[in-house]
């Protein structure tokens, strides 16, 4: 009984401390799916919130704010509802009732409450409270908090740009319904500057609708550069997809804008060029020729932009929402170059280290000759010697044999030994057993034989070992590449997330997407090598 309960004890506390260690991961994991307003809201949340899909637009968000579970919200939450409900507030019919309004609205009253009125006049008695409240329970300050849960598809201006920098609105002062031509169950609501789009896919035979505009630019049509759609979300999480016309031949764009923020901003359209396979920031939806005709736009300075919505359901919006941070981290870094340019450096150390270090350690382990043991002192001795205190005469020795802002630093040392692995390779070989050897040699085996076809293939857990050690420190240096490179296009992944970082502007979501798919090969690699590492240590210096 003793025995079960201590063994219990011991795997409770290893299961504990894997939770406590694997939170971070989880919370790497989240925060890639999250957008911005889950990250930096009032409470923090180690999973992303659902996404959900709208069938109708304009709506109220009744997400936006949480019911505040606090005593003293339960005493003022009906004196703000009737303070509400005392507001002159238009809203549309189709967007919700009164009562709906109310409910929505009260939580966040009530925080705009809390943040405004003095602390003292919380104390107030029931009817002091209540006066208090309906006192500053204003239309404007509904109005506000009204603004703020309001979801609605708003549309902008329209601003082109040509190759000569020349740029125009092309929509200025005319209002969305004389420019845009709808096909599905949608209408303009026009406003000063911006026109609301409002829909009900509940009455979309194909779950889409299709806008279209012919626009007449100031200059030829061959000349457009890039094209600006200012637009504001609904946070619908359905797909938009453009296309562009001109010259007599139509232009698609290369994947969906996906409507899952509730914040002003803008798709820039650009014709696929050698500027989407830089390593430049793209900042732009790319679009590439897939017809030509005579049913398409044709006339000199005239273009045609047709924008297709179409409806996304629950999985669709997952499927959004998850891919979002890591579509967006992929178009500002050139991800696969830099992974591309790390795999190289660690295959390339690998080899390095498992050749070079093998020779050195069987040349320790199995040869005789004068001075070995002090020799073999002398290179452990090299492990004591920090590595800042040779980074300067490093660098200056690379520098001179013309390899600085190459990848050969990176590399070609690995050719030259390592001192621990030297000494995990050699503590192996000493355990395997000499008639091993001698039986090799009678049959006519050099010492390089015996070297390839004796101990090579007995070390192999080590080896596996080594090339772990290898690959992890390689896949993950920061300092080697900082120091020898300053070339964006030689970075590794390592260095060039660093740059994304600075590049993104400390945008978590896009950070930790980036991390993630950095950190997946390091995780596979451990536990699918975990038991050649295992081996690797374990046998080390063993014998018979």
């Amino acid at each position: 009984m003793l025995g079960s309960a201590r063994l219990l004890m011991i795997y409770g506390l290893l299961l504990g401390g894997a939770v406590i260690f694997s939170l971070p991961f989880v919370w790497m994991v989240g925060t890639s799916f999250k957008v911005d307003r889950e990250m930096f809201g009032e409470t923090i949340t180690l999973l992303p919130m659902r996404p959900v899909p709208a069938e109708v637009s304009p709506y109220l968000d009744d997400r936006f704010f949480d019911d505040p579970n606090h005593p003293l919200y339960e005493r003022v939450q009906e004196t703000i509802r009737n303070a509400i409900a005392r507001q002159d507030i238009e809203v549309p019919d189709n967007v919700a009732g009164r009562d709906q309004l109310v409910d929505i609205l009260t939580p966040g009253i009530y925080r705009r409450l809390i943040q405004t009125m003095p602390r003292d006049r919380w104390d107030l008695p029931d009817e002091g409270l209540a006066a208090e409240i309906h006192t500053r329970v204003t239309t404007e300050m509904v109005d506000e908090t009204l603004q703020r849960v309001m979801r609605r598809l708003s549309f902008g201006t329209i601003r082109v740009r040509s190759f000569d920098l020349q740029e125009a609105n092309i929509n200025e002062g005319a209002p969305h319904s004389e420019i845009w031509h709808i096909d599905g169950p949608a209408f303009w609501v026009d406003g000063d500057e911006t026109s609301d789009l409002a829909y009900d896919f509940r009455e979309a035979e194909e779950g889409r609708i299709h806008l279209s505009a012919t626009l007449e630019l100031p200059f030829d049509a061959e000349r457009l550069y890039r094209t600006m759609l200012f637009f504001r979300p609904d946070d619908s999480w359905h797909s938009m997809r453009f296309a562009i016309e001109k010259n007599g031949r139509r232009f698609e764009g290369m994947r969906p804008t996906f409507l899952g923020d509730f914040q002003w901003g803008a798709v820039t359209l650009r014709e696929f060029g050698p500027d989407d396979q830089s390593t430049r920031i793209r900042t732009w939806l790319p679009y590439r020729q897939v017809s030509e005709g005579p049913q398409y736009e044709s006339r000199p300075q005239h273009v045609r932009i047709d924008v297709t919505i179409r409806e996304a359901n629950q999985r669709d919006a997952w499927w959004a929402k998850m891919q979002g941070n890591y579509r967006d981290a992929l178009d500002h870094i050139p991800f696969w170059r830099y992974t591309a340019t790390s795999a190289f450096l660690v295959i390339m150390n690998i080899v390095g280290n498992i050749f070079s270090c093998s020779l050195v350690a069987y040349a320790f382990a199995r040869l005789q000759w004068p001075g070995r043991n002090l020799s073999f002192g002398v290179m452990l001795a090299t492990l004591m010697i920090p590595p800042q205190v040779t980074m300067i005469p490093h660098f200056l020795i690379i520098r001179t044999l013309g390899w600085y802002n190459t990848l050969y630093p990176l590399w070609v040392i690995s050719f030259f030994g390592n001192a621990f692995n030297v000494f995990l390779l050699r503590q192996f070989m000493k355990g395997i057993p000499r008639d091993l050897e001698d039986a090799a040699k009678i049959d006519g085996c050099n010492f390089l034989q015996v070297y390839w076809y004796v101990i090579m293939p007995l070390i192999k857990p080590t080896l596996a070992c080594i090339s772990i050690f290898t690959f992890m420190t390689v896949w993950n240096d920061f300092m080697g590449p900082l120091i020898y490179l300053s070339d964006q296009r030689l970075f590794p992944l390592s260095l060039g997330l660093y740059a994304f970082n600075v590049q993104a502007g400390g945008n978590l979501g896009m950070m930790m997407a980036g991390s993630l798919m950095m950190t997946l090969p390091v995780i596979l690699i451990f536990f699918f090598a975990q038991k050649y590492f295992i081996q690797g240590v374990t046998l080390t210096g063993m014998k018979g």
